[in-house]
């Protein structure tokens, strides 16, 4: 018998040790606590003792489960919101890497003229143009990224707010459970009926679901973007080796379909 509840304490303080977020709260580590405390009364009934651990071994188990999957709700919520962010953004870094290609495409034209004093002559007209160009790019990204973070900082303190939440209802549900096991041992109350499920913690759990599923609200970005003119000077020129992109191509700032084809039209005046 006496193995037997050695078997069921190693059992119980596992679930604390078994975490892979090292952010959850450790399992059910103070039965050791309780161990100490009754011992005398262990001496008196082991019986009853056995009996009063390996229900509240079961009970301990589902708490900290539940907690770990509200917990994760948490969290998961968090990581996809984060990811739909980063999406609306997409679109923002697309416009502007089109728009910083196309002017540096425009200068780079000026290579083509006839003659060393024409190609001087143009990179002296149009370099403050699409400098200021280059400029405004920088500004727009800077925007951009604020209100990108901004709205990370919002994911992140509905994050924490609800693991908080879910922390402080699992140490309110197993803090009554472990008086109840306190109770059990002393024969204060009688080894509760085993039932399929256990509904020790129903009220405490639908409040903790609650606070696992927050809601968040997302804007659409939409700062200014760069274009250029062909009014700007009387000698600006449309740029000969310029690619037109589609906004039906892979939105990203990392898209693999523009690089090859800037590529080709860099090499174009390099060869």
């Amino acid at each position: 018998m006496q193995s037997h509840l050695i078997a069921i304490l190693l059992a119980t303080v596992a679930i604390g040790s078994c975490i892979a977020n090292p952010n959850l709260i450790s399992g059910p580590s103070r039965i050791l606590e309780i161990m100490s405390a009754t011992s005398d009364i262990q001496r008196n009934n082991p019986q009853l003792t056995v009996e009063c651990f390996d229900y509240y071994n079961d009970v301990f188990k589902t708490e900290y489960a539940e907690y770990v999957d509200e917990y994760n709700l948490c969290v998961d919520k968090y990581d996809g919101g984060y990811e739909q962010v980063l999406e609306q953004y997409n679109s923002v870094v697309w416009d502007l890497s089109n728009s910083t290609f196309e002017s540096c495409m425009f200068l780079l034209d000026c290579d083509k003229q006839n003659n060393s004093e024409n190609a001087l002559s143009c990179y002296s007209t149009e370099g403050p143009t699409y400098s200021k160009q280059l400029s405004n790019v920088a500004a727009n990204a800077s925007v951009s990224v604020s209100s990108l973070r901004q709205q990370v900082e919002t994911l992140v303190f509905t994050r924490d707010q609800c693991c908080s939440a879910t922390s402080r209802n699992y140490e309110i549900r197993s803090g009554e459970s472990y008086e109840d096991l306190q109770k059990c041992l002393s024969g204060e109350n009688p080894v509760p009926e085993r039932s399929t499920t256990t509904t020790s913690s129903s009220s405490s759990s639908s409040t903790s679901t609650t606070a696992a599923n927050p809601t968040t609200t997302t804007t659409t970005p939409s700062p200014s973007t760069t274009t250029s003119s062909s009014s700007t000077s009387s000698t600006t020129r449309s740029p000969s080796t310029v690619a037109h992109f589609s906004s039906v191509e892979n939105s990203s700032g990392n898209s693999q379909h523009r690089f090859p084809r800037r590529l080709d039209n860099i090499f174009k005046h390099i060869l």
